[in-house]
């Protein structure tokens, strides 16, 4: 029986293994420089600039992977 107004915990989402390092490869080649933490707070800086792909992995990053 289900008590309201609580929700059950999700598992930690999962990366498929084709897009395992993909954003940090990213940032290597469009940031030098920059750790992926950088350069997701970079791209979530400034979203319009990037496509939605990489918006999308930045966000990633920034919820799952960057403490700040």
């Amino acid at each position: 029986m289900a008590v309201k107004g609580r929700t059950k915990k999700k598992a930690f989402p999962e990366i498929k293994q084709k897009n395992e390092g993909k954003f940090k490869n990213w940032v290597n080649k469009n940031m030098p420089g920059k750790s992926t933490c950088a350069g997701a707070s970079a791209v979530m800086k400034n979203t319009n600039k990037y496509s939605k792909e990489v918006v999308a992995m930045a966000n990633f990053a920034n919820n799952f992977g960057c403490k700040n």
